[in-house]
């Protein structure tokens, strides 16, 4: 199957995931009714800045032990997560490969990332049908780890969902196939429920699997919706 050449949109996307943080609209926020003794009126008695404190959002949690165990929206989803290496001497290359492969995909070529930690990435992308897309990136470290491997997909694309699942098999050590496959099974359809409820992007709980996480996450990335699908290492992963 010959694919035309694209110009590639990974590198913007991958300049986001590395940051780890959620992509949604804020949800309602409850104000805070402040107690008033008998006699007392609480709205002429509340102060601008009472007023102000009460309706203020939540901060963001942050830390990885702080991701939400539910489908949940960009303020609930904590901030600052850094991905790891994976395993020392694990690249992922033969897997990435072969996913390309399978799934018709032509990689670009490596690039040198130094808008942040030095690390390297390479990527690309397939368009199985006019206005659909598969795409996968990876980034390693500069010795040539592994610290994070990405997939998205539209959901008018063909055969989307085995794509996404060909992704969570990544190879990594300590990997468990059949688990990834059951944990996407189970956390897609709530991840479409959220999204089509809140009409926001979702990002799904983490599957949390030796020293590695992933999560999948729904937007409006496009007129069908995009999955993005996440594996990152957390052997070091701090605030």
């Amino acid at each position: 199957m010959h694919l035309p050449t694209h110009r590639p949109r990974y590198t913007a996307v991958l300049v986001v995931a590395l940051a780890l943080t959620g992509c949604s609209a804020d949800h309602d926020t409850n104000s805070a009714g402040s107690s008033a003794s008998s006699g007392t009126n609480p709205t002429a008695d509340a102060s601008p800045s009472t007023a102000a404190t009460a309706t203020s959002p939540q901060p963001r949690p942050t830390g990885i032990d702080n991701w939400p165990t539910y489908p949940a929206a960009k303020q609930d989803v904590p901030t600052d997560v850094k991905s790891t290496v994976m395993a020392k001497g694990y690249t992922g290359q033969s897997f990435l490969k072969e996913l390309a492969a399978d799934w018709h995909i032509t990689l670009g070529k490596r690039q040198k990332l130094t808008f942040s930690e030095p690390a390297w990435q390479v990527g690309g992308e397939a368009h199985p049908t006019k206005n659909s897309d598969f795409q996968v990136a990876a980034i390693w470290d500069l010795s040539g780890d592994l610290r994070q491997f990405y997939c998205s997909a539209t959901a008018n694309a063909p055969r989307y969902e085995e794509f996404l699942q060909a992704c969570v098999g990544l190879d990594h050590p300590g990997s468990d196939g059949k688990a990834a496959a059951a944990w996407l099974d189970g956390v897609k359809p709530q991840v479409d429920k959220a999204f089509a409820k809140e009409k926001v992007p979702i990002t799904s709980p983490l599957l949390r699997s030796g020293d590695t996480a992933a999560y999948l996450r729904k937007g409006a990335y496009s007129p069908s919706g995009t999955y993005q699908l996440e594996i990152f290492g957390t052997s070091d992963a701090k605030n």
